[in-house]
């Protein structure tokens, strides 16, 4: 699924004549990156129209070439909304984090009056980076001249321009980034030419499709603390983590002989909706308890292009594969925990999710790494 829709928002992009016109903003996203010759091969060869049982496997070039990555960041990540992070991150005024997509450099805040922000994380007079990893900050200041921007993105200080004519400060705020929330995560999307007016109903439909209320009743919502969070450094193509995602309980029985025990792999089932695969499984009956990882039901989602969201008993944890180079990506994974364990029994909570993370993460990552 992934493979295809990107493959096919790329082929439709290069058979574009020519970019629309749009309005200006910074020069990475001013206008659309003409396509390399080796990419839109790559592309072209691509026939979206093959029936999925005679599709076979993209040729490599997919998964190694640097022109092929620079056009899906620009055809496939640098429109629509992308997951960049989760609420608990931006919970109070003055907080704030940073990311990078491609070569967007990009922070998220929490203004003095509670409004989520996000903006392009450069200074507008030499691009200085303004801020970097997460806390909390009152403004921003740039470290190489002293620029110094509200978290509304206004600029309050430009220093020593006295005697600049023609210099309205009200002219050099940062770039906005549009940004949204939809249960506990943050999203943001890096094309122009929208409205800056933001629905979180609208953006659910936008992001999830039809997906976006199967979702919500399958308790992907804002009731789970985030109790952790790990980054790794994989050395694949960021698809190939989402191939191996998304070939469900294909693997299952041969890559993680522990999980397979706990489900009842004849109840799998995949539904593809327009942006998002949802697998589903049901657990063996046993006994449970308050941690068991996978409750009556586990449901794990793929949201197009790079996010998935995996949802079982009092635990969700999410899978975010963010593209470094070709050959590189960083998977970050975040864990939510249902609050009356972490209130009720903390210390047997923190075993417990100590031994989950190593867990699942050892079995997400060792298959990538031995592919």
């Amino acid at each position: 699924m992934a493979i295809a829709q990107s493959a096919a928002a790329l082929s439709s992009a290069a058979r574009a004549s020519s970019p629309k016109p749009s309005r200006a903003a910074p020069s990475r996203i001013a206008a659309a990156v003409a396509t390399p010759e080796p990419a839109r091969r790559l592309v072209a060869a691509f026939d979206p129209a093959i029936p999925l049982a005679s599709a076979v496997t993209p040729p490599s070039g997919w998964y190694t070439d640097p022109d092929f990555l620079r056009h899906e960041l620009d055809r496939v990540f640098l429109h629509g909304w992308q997951a960049v992070g989760h609420i608990w991150q931006v919970k109070n005024p003055s907080d704030y984090f940073t990311g990078r997509l491609g070569n967007v450099e990009f922070v998220i805040c929490r203004d003095v009056n509670g409004e989520l922000n996000a903006f392009h994380n450069v200074c507008r007079h030499h691009a200085s980076l303004l801020a970097c990893g997460s806390g909390q900050k009152t403004c921003f200041q740039c470290p190489y001249h002293g620029w110094t921007y509200g978290l509304d993105g206004v600029l309050l200080k430009a220093t020593r321009i006295a005697g600049i004519k023609n210099f309205n400060k009200n002219d050099f705020g940062l770039i906005p980034i549009k940004v949204a929330t939809w249960g506990p995560f943050v999203l943001a999307r890096f094309d122009h030419g929208f409205s800056q007016e933001t629905v979180d109903d609208a953006v659910g439909d936008e992001w999830l499709g039809s997906a976006s209320g199967l979702l919500s009743r399958n308790g992907i919502d804002t009731s789970l603390p985030h109790v952790c969070r790990r980054e790794y450094i994989i050395k694949c193509n960021w698809k190939v983590f989402c191939d191996n995602y998304l070939d469900g309980g294909y693997h299952v029985p041969y890559a993680h002989g522990a999980l397979a025990s706990g489900l009842q792999l004849q109840s799998y089932e995949t539904l593809t909706y327009e942006r998002v695969s949802v697998q589903r499984c049901e657990s063996v009956q046993e006994e449970q308890n308050d941690f068991d990882r996978l409750g009556t039901k586990a449901t794990y989602a793929f949201v197009y292009p790079n996010f998935m969201i995996n949802r079982y008993g009092p635990w969700m944890d999410t899978n975010l594969a963010v593209p470094l180079d070709a050959t590189r990506c960083k998977v970050i994974f975040d864990y939510f925990l249902d609050k009356s364990l972490l209130v009720e029994s903390i210390s047997i909570s923190h075993f417990v999710l100590s031994v989950h993370i190593m867990w699942r993460t050892y079995n997400l990552v060792a298959i990538i790494w031995e592919w």
